[in-house]
């Protein structure tokens, strides 16, 4: 027997006429909430964010100039263009130099960078060049990188003297949040603002908070402050090679303000490597150590994790006898972390099951 169709009430049938099918029962819009993709940042990032970012959002990255903001954005967007997604970067700050691009898998050919050449480019122009082009067709599931929120200009700012101005600036942002807002649930999207931290001379609060205004903050679905954890955690401490001769990079920890997939208030954090962008496979050595994944003892470091992956294990060594554990160990044991590191560098299988095992245990 035919399905037959609902008749819509007559009031609802006019609404629909007047303004296209924009009514939905609230199980439609879950279901469809529910096939939103998740975008990746970082494993350690990912945890802590409770599996990723959702598209259709709106994220703030904030901290001080140098911490690693910008890297963070470009890997997010190596990610992306792995699934076909458009990047757009605007580049406010006109800052943008070739260690910027420095991000494994990114492909900069495959970017669209919004950046004046003639003249300075008002907040009101960047931010409308970024609405018209994340909604027209072409830019589907487009990643934006605002970079940064701190260095749009308001016309009335760029056209007038010096004087300080900026109380036009979270009225603009005000306006294009709303816009964008409704736009990037339906067209799949991702917004990235990245801030400043600015002085708070209000008197209460903290001494530093966030430059652009509140509306950009109610806005945002996911928010991550890099931070001090404390005494023994620095907002960005240095990350030296073995020898302790050559900084190779920098460790970030990064604060989880809201998240669109998790709960707020978490710490994670996230290793950026010189020339390379996040190094995730230093992040999963960490968070297996920490997790017990990995034996520590002394200076030798024990694989533990692969007794529950011995088919993955006879793969890596064919000539490896998997029904003995202590075989399994020594096969799997590596003395400093370079050598691991190096182990799981030259084997992605292991590093997926590191993943999905962390993930699973969190």
């Amino acid at each position: 027997m035919a399905k037959t169709k609902e008749k819509k009430p007559e009031y609802l049938a006019k609404i629909i006429k007047e303004y296209g099918n924009i009514i939905s029962s609230g199980m439609d819009v879950l279901e469809e909430k529910k096939n939103y993709k998740v975008i990746s940042v970082s494993p350690a990032i990912d945890i802590a964010l409770g599996g990723g970012i959702k598209e259709g959002s709106f994220v703030m990255f904030t901290g001080d100039p140098k911490s690693g903001k910008t890297t963070t954005a470009m890997q997010i967007a190596a990610n992306c263009q792995k699934e076909g997604r458009p990047i757009i970067y605007l580049d406010a700050e006109g800052r943008l130099k070739d260690m910027n691009f420095e991000v494994s898998d990114l492909d900069p050919s495959k970017m669209k960078i919004v950046h004046p050449e003639d003249k300075p480019l008002p907040a009101e122009d960047f931010l409308d060049i970024a609405y018209k082009l994340m909604s027209h067709p072409d830019y589907y599931g487009a990643v934006l990188i605002i970079d940064s929120i701190s260095s749009l200009m308001p016309a009335k700012e760029l056209d007038g003297d010096m004087t300080p101005g900026r109380a036009g600036l979270p009225k603009i942002l005000s306006v294009f949040t709303k816009k964008i807002g409704q736009l990037l649930p339906r067209q799949r999207g991702l917004v990235i603002a990245i801030t400043h931290y600015i002085a708070n001379t209000s008197g209460f609060g903290k001494a530093k908070m966030a430059d652009g205004g509140n509306k950009i903050q109610y806005q945002a679905d996911v928010r991550m402050e890099i931070g001090s954890g404390g005494e023994r955690a620095p907002a960005v401490a240095p990350w030296m090679n073995t020898a302790k001769t050559e900084r190779i990079g920098q460790a970030v920890n990064w604060k989880i303000i809201c998240s669109s997939m998790g709960a707020p208030g978490g710490q994670v954090q996230s290793w950026i490597r010189y020339g390379h962008g996040i190094d995730k496979v230093q992040e999963i050595l960490i968070l297996a150590h920490d997790l017990g994944m990995v034996d520590k003892a002394g200076s030798w470091l024990t694989c533990t994790f692969m007794l529950e992956h011995k088919k993955l294990a006879k793969e890596i060594n064919p000539a490896l006898n998997i029904d003995d554990d202590e075989a399994v160990l020594k096969n799997f044991k590596y003395q400093g972390q370079d050598k691991l590191y190096t182990f799981l560098s030259e084997n992605p299988k292991v590093v997926e099951v590191l993943v999905k095992q962390i993930k699973d245990m969190l």
